[in-house]
């Protein structure tokens, strides 16, 4: 019998090939983001706060990418739970069911999450969906 397993996770420079990626995207749109990447337990690997956010995006984009990666679905799913009368997603803890956090997938397994915030929701989700897509 095998007790152990081969698990797949994100480095620290797919981490930071994302962050930079992301800071490319945010200045093609005009937007001002937090940008957060966790690997495939939720803990923070990699994290840009651009000039002028506002504080709270600090906490919301590792947030999301911390949801994202433990539930292996974006956050998204979890806050159109809740808007459609599934509240019980709110009582899940250290989950942040706001849309802009998606799971990092690589040859079949959820090896991190990123997180986005300092946009709309619909921009926070469109550049995280980007970055989750890119190392594929």
């Amino acid at each position: 019998m095998d007790y152990t397993q081969t698990v797949h996770d994100l480095t620290f420079i797919a981490a930071q090939t994302l962050i930079d990626f992301g800071l490319q995207l945010a200045t093609e749109r005009n937007v001002k983001i937090s940008i957060a990447i966790v690997d495939r337990a939720g803990a923070l690997l990699a994290f840009l706060r651009m000039d002028d956010v506002p504080l709270v995006t600090i906490d919301v984009a590792i947030g999301k990418a911390h949801s994202a990666a433990l539930l292996k679905a974006p956050s998204k799913t979890f806050e159109d739970f809740i808007n459609t009368g599934i509240t019980s997603m709110v009582s899940m803890p250290n989950i942040l069911p706001l849309q802009g956090g998606v799971p990092v997938i690589h040859r079949g397994h959820v090896v991190g999450g990123v997180g986005i915030s300092g946009a709309s929701g619909e921009v926070d989700n469109e550049i995280a969906t980007i970055l989750a897509d890119y190392l594929k």
